[in-house]
């Protein structure tokens, strides 16, 4: 461009043309800050990209206290043996004939 050359400025940069003086070139950029996504070690401090900078952390052992924890079971010993499951095999069926099933009770097939 030679001298006394005139730049349309941009009407989005309006406030930022003005600054210039008259024969100046001014350069101005948007502001990236608005496009910019948060980072993994911002999004999720605790994370292993917010924790992997190098330094050594404490481990958090507070991490589920404040929660509500129901206890089942016996966790005061002695306990009881666990109880063995019943199952009538009177009201089983019988197999169909000919089933996998059927096959396999009489030794025909093999169980896999």
């Amino acid at each position: 461009m030679a001298s006394g050359g005139r730049v349309t400025p941009d009407p989005t940069h309006r406030a930022c043309s003005r600054e210039g003086r008259p024969g100046e070139i001014v350069v101005c950029a948007p502001d990236e800050e608005k496009f910019r996504v948060q980072s993994s070690a911002e999004s999720d401090p605790t994370g292993p990209a917010g924790t992997n900078d190098g330094r050594l952390h404490p481990p958090n052992f507070e991490k589920n206290i404040g929660g509500v924890t129901a206890a089942r079971g016996c966790f005061i010993p002695p306990c009881a043996p666990a109880q063995p499951l019943i199952i009538d095999l009177s009201q089983i069926p019988e197999a169909p004939a000919g089933s996998d099933a059927d096959l396999v009770a009489k030794g025909e097939l093999r169980a896999h």
